[in-house]
């Protein structure tokens, strides 16, 4: 195309509110000139380029969210990353033209991508990673409506809300919505839905800059899964006001963790991509703050909202039945009708919906190869849809996990034609024991083998890097399905082929809370560790459980299990002090009971129980008791048990101890203590 005939399409897609993919195909330096004629208007360039355009690498993709550009370049070349692709998608406004440069696309799928090294342990096993994801995408772009370079003829012009200044119909009407959650009664959150691009976040940000024109004293408080993830919101609230984002008063960021834990007290809360945030952190907000504005993404590359719209707005239907939810439909930056934005969703996923299962009467269970998946579409299409649910941090770089990584299997548990169930297995292990020394050591730390890794590097279990290992990494029952012992079965199914596959353990590691354990505790898996530090995105800490799939590692597994019970109360009180004493009972539930021979910590717990001796001298005498004796709390209720642990091991806060169980400060709860105890002890009472 001449420059003229480019010019010419660009203002008649900029008329449409339309925005077009030029795919470009061949050597790469001939990609990049054919590109460099067809640039215009404010360009970004992702991946290998001339540096007069500041080509900016995959990795630093996310940096311009919140930005609009008129051409964007993806050299797949330097590597195709799903969620770099889909992010910056979002920031091509109408009139503009992504520019795809890829190998001739018979030879792109066998193209050694450099995303691919992420899929694998050690660099030199690229190659040993799929081709599936990049031969799906090779056959949906082929004659794809986004790619005509016709111009599109539109009756009536599009106008560009962000070059008018002004806001979109929906948006417009969410605004005094917003201004009613801080104004109006209690308890009586909103929340908006949209698909990306739709100015959510920077609806937030204008809200934000009115109410605190209207009343400077305001503290408004942000909270999202990253504090990246608000700068938009940042950004507009601080044009609105005309000053620097750095002189914002009355609007701060908050991490959801420390929104949860500390006693913040704001006018008003907004959550920005709550999708991203666990339900059990929601809940936490939703019962703590009364004025507050959910914000979520039903479709994006950030994951999708599908399961908050399942999960978490049956718990607002049930807390805060008077919610109100306004979607916004309208695009801000392109139109209704753009091709493009329909290319993205199904080239990443991001519009994968599951159809609602018959309730099951004879599932049925198998294990489907990547390739055969990526073969079938509708198939994919529900699997993906399905985890997508599950999740809430499922990602187009999972899409591309799932259809190329190595070493990883899929399990589908099926009824006729209807999907109810997948599990996604990695096998790991069997690492080399040079490299598996200098892991324990603390030299090396590669990529994958989770499992093993850890138990070597955290740990320190030296005969960890020789085993062989399923980890299960996502295992997912359709949400209207719950509760139906599905999961107990697929879960069984799994246990019983890797044991016939003669591997050595079944273990899987996820953000621990006290409602999950329980399910892979009955499965017979053991806690072997919890991570010190807590995901920024879920505010848990991470477990890793582990069953024995052979006899013969019977005897190791109980060694690492009793070197994790003995070592659990030191880290209780240090790093560990903040964790929810009943996810500590469910670590250590199952645990074997050691009988005390020391006569002299039995008298100084008789005399603590019975009689008055001080709580601080006779709490390692307490500690060694509790550590030695957990097969007594079965039998206790919560608040019994975190009156044990909270005392005892995590050193906690008396004042916030007492708020927790509704009791009049330190001597209510010591009282309380010396009564449990006095049931608990085998030792009679001398007066």
């Amino acid at each position: 195309m001449s420059p003229a005939e480019v010019n010419a399409l660009r203002q008649a897609l900029a008329r449409a509110g339309e925005r077009r993919l030029v795919w470009l195909e061949g050597d790469e330096a001939d990609c990049i000139a054919r590109a460099e004629a067809l640039l215009g208007g404010i360009i970004y360039w992702l991946g290998e380029g001339p540096a007069c355009h500041e080509p900016v690498p995959t990795a630093k993709a996310l940096q311009r969210l919140g930005q609009e550009c008129d051409t964007l370049v993806f050299n797949a070349f330097s590597g195709f990353h799903p969620d770099a692709f889909g992010a910056l998608a979002g920031t091509l406004r109408a009139g503009g033209l992504l520019l795809l440069l890829t190998p001739p696309r018979v030879q792109w799928p066998e193209y050694p991508d450099p995303d691919r090294v992420r899929l694998v342990a050690q660099p030199e096993e690229a190659d040993r990673a799929g081709h599936g994801f990049i031969a799906r995408l090779v056959h949906l772009l082929a004659d794809d409506p986004a790619l005509s370079l016709l111009p599109p003829h539109s009756l009536a012009p599009w106008q560009p809300i962000g070059a008018l200044r002004r806001l979109s119909h929906d948006q417009a009407a969410a605004l005094p919505a917003i201004h009613r959650v801080l104004h109006g009664h209690r308890r009586r959150p909103l929340v908006l839905s949209a698909d990306r691009g739709r100015g959510k976040s920077s609806l937030l940000g204008l809200a934000a800059a009115e109410l605190l024109r209207q009343q400077p004293d305001l503290k408004i408080v942000v909270t999202a899964p990253s504090q990246a993830t608000v700068a938009t919101l940042f950004d507009h609230a601080a044009q609105s006001l005309g000053i620097e984002v750095e002189r914002l008063i009355g609007l701060e960021f908050c991490s959801p963790a420390r929104l949860v834990e500390e006693a913040l007290q704001p006018d008003l809360l907004l959550v920005d991509e709550a999708a991203a945030i666990p339900t059990p952190l929601l809940e936490a907000m939703l019962a703590r703050h009364s004025r507050i504005v959910f914000a979520t993404t039903e479709h994006g590359y950030e994951g999708t909202g599908r399961g908050f719209h399942l999960r978490f707005k049956r718990v607002l239907d049930h807390q805060t039945p008077d919610w109100q939810e306004i979607h916004l439909g309208e695009p801000i930056r392109w139109s209704l009708g753009d091709p493009l934005e329909s290319l993205v969703f199904r080239l990443l996923g991001l519009n994968a919906e599951v159809d609602p299962p018959l309730p099951p009467t004879s599932p049925g269970w198998r294990l489907i190869g990547q390739e055969a998946l990526a073969e079938d579409e509708k198939l994919l299409h529900q699997l993906f849809g399905l985890l997508v649910l599950a999740h809430y941090q499922t990602t187009p770089s999972d899409l591309r996990s799932l259809l190329e990584s190595p070493d990883l299997d899929i399990h589908l548990l099926e009824q006729d034609q209807s999907l109810l169930g997948v599990a996604l297995v990695a096998r790991e292990g069997n690492i080399d024991p040079t490299l598996a020394e200098q892991i324990w050591a603390g030299r090396r730390r590669p990529r994958g083998h989770l499992l093993p890794q850890s138990l070597l590097a955290h740990a320190g279990f030296k005969t960890a890097g020789a085993r062989s290992y399923a980890r299960v990494m996502r295992i997912a029952i359709h949400p209207a399905l719950h509760r139906h012992g599905l999961g107990s079965q697929l879960l069984g199914q799994l246990e019983e082929y890797y044991r016939e596959e003669g591997l050595d353990y079944l273990g899987s590691a996820f953000s621990a809370s006290a409602d999950l354990l329980p399910f892979w505790r009955r499965a017979g898996l053991q806690v072997l560790r919890i991570g010190l530090q807590r995901d920024a995105a879920s505010g848990c800490h991470a477990a890793l459980l582990f069953k024995a799939l052979k006899p013969e590692w019977e005897a190791e597994l109980t060694q690492w299990r009793q070197r994790f019970v003995c070592q659990l109360p030191t880290l209780l009180a240090g790093e560990l002090k903040g964790l929810d004493p009943e996810l500590v009972w469910q670590c250590l539930k199952g645990s074997p009971a050691i009988p005390m021979q020391d006569e002299f910590e039995r008298d100084e717990l008789a005399c603590f129980a019975h009689h008055h001796k001080p709580f601080e001298l006779c709490q390692a005498s307490l500690q060694h008791w509790l550590a030695n004796n957990l097969p007594r709390l079965t039998s206790l209720t919560p608040s019994e048990r975190q009156l044990l642990i909270a005392t005892i091991w995590q050193y906690a806060d008396w004042g916030h101890l007492a708020n927790r169980l509704q009791l009049a400060g330190k001597p209510a709860i010591i009282k309380a203590l010396r009564a449990l105890l006095a049931r608990l002890l085998d030792i009679p009472t001398t007066r």
